[in-house]
C-alpha cells in the first residue's frame, strides 16, 4: 500500500458528534498522548473536545480510520497558529503528506498564519519532510 494507491481523507469532527467517533479516536489519540501521561490523562483530552476547547480530526486510509489529531489554537496580537496538540495512530508514512497538506489548505481558508505542533525527536525527519522547520527548543526543569 503506497499513498499513490490510497483514497486519503482529513475528516473534522463537529463537536455534537465526538462520542459517536470517540471508541476509534480515543485508542488512537492514547498513542500520543501517552507521552504526556504526566501531565494529563485521556479523560483529560475528551473533556477539552467536549467542552470546545480541542477540535477532533480522523485520518482515514480506503475508508479506515488510521489516525486521530487534535487541534487548538494560540491567538497572538500579530499571528494566529493552529497547534497540533496530539496525532496518534499507524503508518504515518501512507497518509502524514496528504492529511497535512489538507490541514494546511483548511487552516489557510480559516485564517490561520501558520501550523505548530511539539513533537518527539522520531517525528523531525517526517515533519522535515512536510515544511516544518524548528522555531525554538523547549527545555523542562523538574520541580518533583
Amino acid at each position: 500500500m503506497t499513498e499513490e494507491t490510497v483514497n486519503i481523507r482529513l475528516v473534522y469532527v463537529p463537536k455534537a458528534e465526538i462520542a459517536d467517533y470517540w471508541d476509534v479516536a480515543g485508542p488512537l489519540i492514547e498513542l500520543a498522548q501517552r507521552r504526556y501521561s504526566h501531565e494529563y490523562g485521556l479523560e483529560n483530552v475528551r473533556e477539552a473536545l467536549d467542552d470546545g476547547r480541542a477540535i477532533l480530526w480522523m485520518i482515514q486510509v480506503d475508508g479506515e480510520f488510521m489516525a486521530a489529531m487534535t487541534t487548538t489554537e494560540d491567538k497572538q496580537p500579530r499571528r494566529k497558529t493552529l497547534l497540533i496538540e496530539l496525532l496518534g495512530g499507524k503508518h504515518a508514512d501512507i497518509w502524514a503528506e496528504k492529511a497535512l497538506h489538507e490541514l494546511a489548505r483548511v487552516g489557510r481558508a480559516a485564517g490561520y498564519d501558520a501550523i505548530e505542533t511539539k513533537a518527539r525527536l522520531g517525528w523531525m525527519r517526517l515533519a522535515k519532510k512536510h515544511n516544518f522547520r524548528p522555531k525554538h527548543v523547549a527545555y523542562e526543569m523538574d520541580l518533583t
